[in-house]
């Protein structure tokens, strides 16, 4: 889930960064967009924490921004790191601090467990939500009142999912959630792009999840067909005595003007963060059989338009995140210009602070023989386990006191470990000795 924005080299970029802190509020990011005529910045991406305490990032005054999820008005206390958000706001002419209009923030699924998948090590790879296939990595954040670990979900229990969708049935997440199965009331819902449409027996499919429509009503567009993304809500379980699970909607409601293409307003600059599709694609959206893939659902990125390092360009694959750069142009089309790679969480350690600064934070590892240093910037997921302050931020950490798990990548060029998540916890208890 690392979430960061790799910005085209322009003046605002450079002051920008790598992503968007907020004043009291969320800061990270990807899909952005920013005009470079103005000061007018609309970013999408995940929370990696709260407060100003971050590095190198833009940071906004939110006192008076609207917050939302998923269209509910909520305070900010209800937000949490991992969730993907937008921000909409303006940025002061230093670059630096900025005035946040909006932020809301909306899931991918929310609704019940249909089964998990796990690894060769026995941890969780992915969870089948309702049809939805939800790809678990070591940078999904995890939050629970009654479990500890992610890999005690299972089968029936209620999770919401927020992350990066293809809109074909797969989710790379960025956050899960457990629900109270109970207190779901309406709120089972799953978003996605209509496919094999039967209009005479009302149904369609999201994923491998079917949708039985026909006692919606006239909570369902009148246009609805195949490729239109929509969210389906629905009051109960889907019914999974066949061997395809069946959604029986309560409405269907036409999501992001039905489709997941990228907008934007003429001349604006973007950084979209997404999922890599189908390599080469054949059909309509690639109809010259050129090189390239399908991105964030809607997407055509064909190779020889784009600026790609040489060496990441044979390793990109589907179900990646990567970072693609772009503007619209005067038709209001999504121009892509340049893929950057995504860095992902790689390993993890832990040990008590034994310095700390703005900008890096050492610890020390293997019963305290090593000490390790790490980047953190506005990129890195802050999380306090132990204290649960939302407002946790690096320069509180106290070296000798302060106990933390790193999850982090390395650049192998230079070696410099990059943090991805640094969690403030309770230190293990001292292991026993006896005395002989």
């Amino acid at each position: 889930m690392n979430n960061q924005v790799l910005f085209k080299k322009t003046a605002l970029a450079t002051a920008m960064a790598a992503s968007v802190a907020l004043l009291s509020a969320c800061g990270g990011g990807s899909d952005t967009t920013a005009s470079t005529s103005d000061t007018s910045v609309t970013t999408t991406g995940v929370i990696t924490g709260f407060g100003s305490a971050v590095v190198g990032s833009v940071k906004y005054d939110t006192d008076n921004a609207v917050k939302t999820e998923d269209g509910k008005l909520v305070e900010l206390s209800d937000m949490t790191v991992g969730q993907k958000c937008t921000v909409v706001g303006t940025i002061d002419s230093n670059g630096t601090t900025g005035t946040a209009a909006s932020i809301s923030c909306v899931d991918e699924v929310e609704g019940f467990v249909l089964g998990v998948t796990l690894d060769v090590n026995g941890d969780v790879e992915s969870i089948d939500v309702m049809g939805q296939t939800v790809k678990v990595t070591m940078d999904t954040m995890f939050e629970s009142n009654t479990y500890t670990s992610i890999n005690q979900i299972q089968a029936d229990d209620v999770i919401e999912v927020y992350g990066y969708s293809d809109g074909a049935g797969n989710i790379k997440a960025t956050l899960i959630e457990t629900k109270d199965p109970a207190a779901l009331d309406t709120d089972i819902e799953v978003k996605g792009l209509v496919s094999s449409l039967d209009d005479a027996g009302f149904t369609f499919m999201i994923g491998s999840l079917m949708v039985d429509y026909s006692g919606a009503g006239a909570n369902v567009p009148a246009d609805l067909a195949d490729g239109l993304y929509v969210e389906v809500k629905a009051d109960n379980a889907p019914d999974t005595t066949g061997a395809t699970p069946v959604l029986t909607a309560t409405s269907v409601e036409i999501e992001d003007d039905g489709d997941m293409d990228i907008d934007g307003e003429s001349g604006e600059e973007l950084n979209v963060t997404g999922l890599v599709g189908e390599m080469n694609p054949v059909g309509d959206m690639n109809p010259d059989g050129k090189s390239g893939f399908m991105f964030n659902g809607s997407t055509f990125i064909d190779y020889e338009f784009v600026d790609i390092e040489d060496d990441f360009l044979p390793t990109i694959e589907t179900g990646m995140t990567l970072t693609v750069e772009g503007k619209i142009d005067a038709n209001g089309v999504f121009i892509p210009e340049e893929v950057v790679e995504e860095p992902e969480t790689e390993a993890e350690t832990e040990g008590y602070v034994t310095s700390v600064a703005e900008g890096t934070v050492s610890i020390s590892t293997d019963g305290g023989t090593t000490v390790e240093t790490f980047t953190v910037n506005a990129d890195t997921r802050m999380k306090d386990e132990l204290t649960y302050d939302q407002y946790f931020h690096l320069l509180k950490l106290i070296p000798a006191e302060s106990y933390i798990e790193v999850e982090y990548y390395t650049i192998l060029d230079s070696g410099e470990m990059i943090a991805t998540e640094v969690e403030l916890k309770a230190a293990p208890a001292p292991e026993m000795t006896t005395a002989l």
